[in-house]
């Protein structure tokens, strides 16, 4: 994975070396993006993953589907302990997440940080991810799937760490930076993730 820029002189006059290392931060977070996006390919490309499909549920996420999914699991033979498990969902799944255990008296009076914060960061000791990118079961209707992952279902191997060049180009007055990552994704046990259909698109 790699991205690129550059950066005028009088940008970097104007405004500082500081902004060399802001996009080096930037460079070192879409790294982590284009990770997830592996992952998440690898995982919606394997026929033999389990599925909830809950395309025809009228709402993009509900609540009960985290507890279905880890039914799905345990079912399957994984033992599931708090923090064991990621869930990667969509800014319109996390919503109808949020709106659910919000609509919930018992749910906000167990768990109120949802309703304080906004954010759904953990929910049944599943870790709530928002990546940015989620693949699309139906490419006709452009629906995205969640996915329940178990933290024994992927591999993920970087080759070396991300890798930022920069290059001056005194002609133009400007300075080139690129970013590079290399890493290998491995779904080594398919039986330990859940793909979860829904009808978002967002």
């Amino acid at each position: 994975a790699g991205a690129y820029t550059q950066i005028a002189y009088s940008d970097i006059e104007k405004y500082g070396n500081e902004i060399l290392g802001r996009l080096e931060r930037v460079f070192a977070n879409a790294a982590i993006r284009a990770e997830d996006r592996k992952i998440l390919d690898t995982i919606i490309g394997d026929a033999d993953v389990s599925e909830l499909d809950k395309t025809g549920a009228g709402k993009n996420f509900d609540a009960d589907w985290i507890v279905e999914a880890l039914s799905k699991l345990m079912q399957q033979g994984k033992e599931v302990k708090p923090e064991d498990c990621v869930l990667c969902i969509s800014p319109a799944m996390h919503e109808d997440l949020l709106k659910d255990i919000a609509a919930s008296q018992p749910l906000t009076y167990a768990k109120p940080e949802p309703v304080r914060t906004g954010f759904v960061g953990v929910f049944m000791g599943v870790k709530i991810l928002i990546p940015g990118y989620l693949p699309e079961h139906d490419t006709t209707n452009h629906y995205l799937s969640g996915f329940l992952i178990h933290k024994n279902a992927v591999v993920l191997a970087p080759k070396r760490e991300l890798l930022i060049e920069t290059e001056r180009d005194t002609v133009n007055r400007k300075i080139k930076i690129t970013g590079t990552h290399t890493f290998a994704v491995a779904l080594v046990d398919n039986k330990a993730v859940v793909e979860i259909k829904t009808a978002s698109t967002t």
